[in-house]
């Protein structure tokens, strides 16, 4: 192969995993004091990120802190044991809910 050649399938392949890298990511833009970039650059450089890894993988981590927090319920000790002992104990009769289930069953066999 040419010297040519294998350049241009480089440049080929090369374009192609930009053009990959393009359309799977978006761009977020945030405007911060000076003091804050430096901060952030300088623990990136520390960390060995990028400023752009460091940042997302800071933030990815926010977001995930806060969605986790969205999603558990933290009750007393007492609540969690008298809510767990209920579970064990037989259900209460209702006698709304049993007429409408056996209403229920006489409208599907006139069906």
């Amino acid at each position: 192969m040419s010297e040519t050649t294998k350049d241009r399938k480089t440049k080929d392949r090369t374009n192609r995993s930009q053009q990959l890298t393009r359309s799977n990511t978006s761009r977020l833009e945030i405007r911060i004091p000076e003091e804050d970039k430096k901060l952030i650059e300088r623990a990136a450089k520390t960390s060995h990120a990028t400023t752009t890894g460091f940042v997302l993988q800071a933030v990815r981590q926010a977001a995930q802190d806060v969605l986790r927090r969205e999603q558990v319920t933290v009750v007393p000790p007492d609540f969690y044991e008298a809510m767990v002992a209920s579970l064990n104990e037989p259900d209460e009769a209702n006698t709304a809910l049993s007429r409408a289930a056996a209403r229920a069953q006489e409208i599907i066999r006139k069906a």
